[in-house]
C-alpha cells in the first residue's frame, strides 16, 4: 500500500510544481538508480565499491558518442551504452573481485579516477573539458489517432526516467528474494562458508558486479539524454562517494533506503538555494548525524521503531541455511 501511494504522489506531483522542480525529481530518479546499482554489489553481497562514477561515465559517454557519432538511433545507442557499461563490469569484475576489504576498494576507486582522466584528456573522442553535446532524447512514440508522445517536456521526460527507476527496483527486489540473491546475501554474511557449502562465490559475486554496473549504465545514459550534454564532471570519483552517502543515509539492503537517502541528500541542499556554497557542508553535517545517531540510516531507524509495518519484510537476510 506504500509503494502504491508513493507511485501516485511520483505521478502526481510534478504536474502541480514547477519546471525546475520537475528537473530536481529527474536527478533523484537518476541519482536513485545509482544507489539502487550500489546497493545490490554493497548491501546484499558486501563488496564496497567506490568507482560506480565510472560506470555512470562510462554509459552517458557510450550513449552520447553512439547516439552523436554514429548517428544511430535512441534505442539501439541505449541498449550499447547498457551493454558496453555491463561489459566493462565483468571485465574489471575479474580481476577486482579475487581481492578482498580495503583491496577491492582501492581497485575500484582507481577505476573510477582513470576513467575520469580518460574522459578529460581524450579531446578527440569525448571532447575534452567542452563535453560532447547534441545528445538526443527518445523517440517520440506513436499514440492512436495519429498523435505522438514526445519527450521535448521536462515533464515528459520525468516520467520517462521514473519508469526505468520502477523497472530497476522491481528487478532487483525479485532478484535479492530470488535463490541467487540469497546466495549474494550468504557472501555478504560469510564468504568462506558459503563457498564451503558449494557456491562457486566468485561468480556469484561477478555477476552481481555486472549488473550493477549494467544499471549503472543506465542512470547514465538516462541523465545525457535528459540533459543532452555531459561533461567530465560526470566521471569525478567523487560522484562514487556521493552515491555512498545517499545509500548509507537512506539504508542499507532496503529497496526504499536508496530512494529516501537520495530524496534527502539532493532534496535539502536544493531547497537551501540561498546558500548554495554551503551544499557539501551541510550534506556532511547531515551524514554525520546520522552515522552517530541513526547507523542504519532512514528506513533501518524506521523499521526499528515500527517493527510490525509490511515494509519491514523488504530484507531477504534469512541466513546462509538457507542456500545449502
Amino acid at each position: 500500500m506504500g509503494w502504491l501511494l508513493a507511485l501516485i504522489l511520483a505521478v502526481v506531483i510534478p504536474v502541480i510544481i514547477g519546471g525546475y522542480l520537475t528537473s530536481i525529481l529527474i536527478l533523484i530518479c537518476v541519482w536513485s538508480m545509482m544507489c539502487i546499482s550500489l546497493n545490490l554489489i554493497y548491501g546484499y553481497t558486501g563488496q564496497l565499491s567506490l568507482g560506480h562514477s565510472a560506470f555512470l561515465a562510462l554509459g552517458a559517454y557510450s550513449f552520447g558518442l553512439v547516439a552523436v557519432k554514429l548517428h544511430v538511433g535512441f534505442w539501439p545507442a541505449f541498449l550499447a551504452a547498457t551493454a558496453i557499461t555491463g561489459l566493462f563490469g565483468f571485465l574489471i569484475g575479474i580481476p577486482a573481485l579475487k581481492l578482498r576489504g580495503h583491496f577491492f576498494v582501492l581497485v575500484t576507486l582507481g577505476f573510477a579516477v582513470t576513467i575520469g582522466v580518460i574522459v578529460l584528456a581524450w579531446v578527440d573522442f569525448t571532447g575534452g573539458a567542452n563535453g560532447l553535446a547534441g545528445i538526443p532524447r527518445p523517440d517520440p512514440i506513436p499514440l492512436p489517432w495519429g498523435t505522438k508522445f514526445r519527450f521535448d517536456s521536462l515533464l515528459h521526460m520525468y516520467y520517462f526516467v521514473l519508469l526505468f527507476l520502477i523497472l530497476s527496483i522491481g528487478f532487483c527486489h525479485r532478484l535479492v528474494h530470488s535463490l541467487l540473491g540469497r546466495t549474494f546475501v550468504a557472501i555478504s554474511d560469510d564468504e568462506n562458508l558459503t563457498e564451503s557449502l558449494g557456491v562457486n562465490t566468485m561468480s556469484r559475486k561477478l555477476l552481481s558486479f555486472t549488473i550493477s554496473a549494467a544499471i549503472a549504465g543506465i542512470a547514465g545514459a538516462l541523465y545525457a539524454s535528459y540533459n543532452a550534454v555531459i561533461s567530465p564532471e560526470i566521471a569525478q570519483f567523487t560522484k562514487g562517494t556521493d552515491v555512498l552517502a545517499y545509500l548509507i543515509l537512506g539504508g542499507v539492503t532496503t529497496m526504499t533506503g536508496p530512494i529516501v537517502g537520495t530524496l534527502v541528500l539532493v532534496a535539502v541542499p536544493e531547497a537551501l538555494q540561498i546558500v548554495p556554497y554551503l551544499k557539501t557542508l551541510i550534506n556532511g553535517i547531515i551524514l554525520m548525524l546520522f552515522i552517530v545517531f541513526l547507523p542504519s540510516g532512514i528506513i533501518g531507524g524506521f523499521k526499528t521503531l515500527f517493527p510490525k509495518v509490511e515494509g519491514s519484510r523488504e530484507n531477504p537476510r534469512a541466513g546462509i541455511h538457507d542456500i545449502a
